[in-house]
């Protein structure tokens, strides 16, 4: 579904992204995990049009889209879940949902994808009518989730999704990605809690410094002994 191929991305003379290549596979749930300052966000970032890449090549399904403004990547079908949620915070929980759905021109569908947000996340159906700023954090990253699906995304970009939640929270919201995955929604995570990401994932990409400098399913990257030291604590 989405491949990119010798990526790479400078913020003036840094260098923050260097020869990415990665394939994602449709209906497939794959994480990128690495400590902070790696260059994560920004590969999402630059996948989603936000930033665009100094060289390299972005297909998504066969079509060529870096160079693309964002808002015509999100109408391909690519859903960016932002890190910090990034909420129009004097809206409601629905107006919110209502923006997410902004590029659906079929009510049917519209309603059919609100019913299914609510299901995934009943504390929103409770909360509709409540003002996004005054949600919890770990609502407002339902709710930023939520927003992210209501595009009807063939491929859903989730950045940090467990960002200062607390454990409890944490293990809700990674239950809802993983009936994301299983509804058929190609999914990239980026998370700094590599232990979560590796617990859902099918393939975890580990990114340092701006490169790829390691990957593999989570059975292959537990045996590595650095990996086991720096991110997992073991």
């Amino acid at each position: 579904m989405l491949d990119l191929k010798k990526i790479y991305h400078y913020y003036g003379k840094a260098r923050a992204l260097e020869e990415i290549n990665l394939s994602l596979k449709e209906k497939s749930l794959e994480a990128v995990i690495g400590p902070n300052g790696a260059g994560k966000s920004t590969l999402l970032r630059v996948i989603s049009g936000l930033e665009e890449p100094d060289r390299g090549k972005i297909e998504f399904r066969g079509e060529r889209i870096d160079g693309l403004k964002a808002h015509k990547i999100a109408r391909k079908g690519i859903s960016h879940c932002p890190e910090r949620r990034k909420l129009f915070y004097d809206m409601s929980v629905s107006e919110n949902l209502d923006m997410g759905a902004y590029v659906l021109k079929d009510r049917s569908k519209f309603r059919k994808l609100r019913k299914n947000v609510f299901e995934i996340f009943p504390r929103l159906r409770e909360r509709k009518n409540q003002r996004a700023g005054t949600l919890s954090g770990g609502e407002q990253q339902m709710l930023a989730i939520a927003r992210s699906l209501m595009a009807n995304p063939q491929l859903l970009l989730m950045d940090e999704p467990s960002l200062g939640l607390a454990p409890k929270i944490k293990t809700i919201i990674f239950e809802a990605i993983k009936k994301i995955k299983q509804e058929g929604t190609t999914t990239l995570l980026v998370e700094q809690d590599a232990a979560l990401a590796m617990n859902i994932a099918e393939y975890i990409h580990v990114l340092e410094e701006g490169k790829i400098e390691m990957r593999g399913t989570k059975e292959e990257l537990e045996k590595e002994p650095r990996i086991k030291q720096v991110y997992l604590g073991i």
